[in-house]
């Protein structure tokens, strides 16, 4: 069984007024097996509400490590499958509440969504919006999550490169997010975890501004703690460079 260690950073940025990154990271023994679970949810600045739907997207996790999760491993409802329904009858159910919110106050609010649980040796990702999911493993990067946005779609039909798409006037234009929708079109994610393994949660605040290689440097580098990861990826922000909240959560797997 692997063990973990974890770290987080999240600001403002440099030029919004308040920050509506809300970031979510719980670790815990379940019947004798450790586990985490890690979620970012970036508010929609355009939007009414923005801050207090992805701080009620974290509540509602938070509720659901501490009141279902337990539950689920004592019925033993805990295989691959059944962890990807359960979390995705939980999004569906977030999702309606901030539906009713929005039908309520005559408004639009939403968020992005990213999700991971580690859990008996393997990953568990839900994703909605553009906010990532990376993984570092043989110091290679891997980008685990697929954006919904609409330069990720250009660039999936070669109509974008990744440069283009980082200053394209669209690239805050999402096509799914939470309370977008009645039904959320999530994409998930498994797989084994490897010892060494390191995770990043970010939004797109955090990877905007950088290029690829300085998260992988970063990532990369054995001597910093993942607490130090998440920290220096935001230092390595320049001055005046985050244009957006900035949140990042590491991850490392050890033995």
């Amino acid at each position: 069984m692997f063990t973990y260690t974890y770290g987080a950073a999240s600001d403002k940025g440099d030029i919004r007024k308040e920050n509506q990154d809300s970031i979510l990271l719980l670790t815990g023994s379940i019947e004798g097996t450790e586990a985490v679970l890690s979620v970012i949810a970036d508010g929609m600045g355009g939007l009414s509400y923005g801050a207090q739907t992805s701080q009620f997207i974290i509540g509602q996790f938070q509720r659901w490590w501490n009141e279902e999760f337990p539950e689920i491993v004592q019925e033993h409802m805990d295989r691959r499958e059944d962890i990807q329904e359960l979390l995705e009858q939980e999004i569906w159910e977030i999702n309606q509440a901030i539906l009713a919110f929005n039908h309520q106050m005559h408004c639009k609010s939403g968020s992005t969504l990213s999700l991971m649980l580690l859990y008996k040796n393997q990953y568990f990702i839900e994703n909605i919006g553009d906010s990532r999911v990376y993984l570092m493993r043989g110091r290679r990067l891997y980008q685990l999550t697929e954006d919904h946005s609409l330069v990720a779609r250009m660039m999936r039909h070669y109509q974008l490169s990744e440069e283009e798409a980082k200053h394209s006037v669209m690239r805050n234009k999402l096509t799914m997010c939470m309370g977008m929708f009645s039904v959320p079109e999530s994409n998930y994610y498994t797989g084994e975890l490897e010892e060494g393994d390191c995770f990043l949660l970010c939004s797109d605040g955090l990877y905007n501004p950088l290029k690829r290689s300085q998260i992988e440097r970063i990532l990369g580098e054995d001597e910093f703690s993942a607490a130090e990861k998440a920290e220096y990826l935001r230092r390595m922000i320049e001055p005046g460079g985050a244009s957006d909240n900035v949140s990042a959560i590491v991850i490392q797997v050890c033995t």
